[in-house]
């Protein structure tokens, strides 16, 4: 998957839909076990049920269907920042375990 969640929101608008059709449909998926969502602050993240009996049938269908966009959609896809990081916002430094380098996250 390029994505391995997102918001409500954010799905509205690559779609070109509305936000109040896409947010209907995620309850109803929820509803069914096909997604799970938590609370980050005020906004609901959505992403595959990891224990969805069809995951894995879900992927590969979802994974078929991408290689038809063209390709600047899928570079669309690919990018994860939803936002802009906030003025004044740290930047987290994580260490990695097998070289010692430091590398941004966030």
């Amino acid at each position: 998957m390029l994505r391995n969640s997102g918001y409500g929101k954010g799905i509205a608008e690559f779609f070109g839909l509305s936000q109040n059709s896409v947010q209907k449909q995620l309850v109803r998926m929820e509803e069914d076990g096909v997604v799970v969502s938590h609370l980050i602050g005020r906004l609901r993240e959505y992403r595959l049920n990891p224990r969805y009996v069809f995951l894995a049938t879900m992927k590969e269908l979802v994974k078929a269907a991408i290689q038809l966009y063209p390709e600047a959609v899928i570079q669309e896809l690919v990018m994860n920042r939803n936002k802009p990081r906030a003025i004044g916002k740290p930047t987290i430094r994580v260490r990695s375990g097998k070289t010692g380098d430091e590398s941004d996250h966030g």
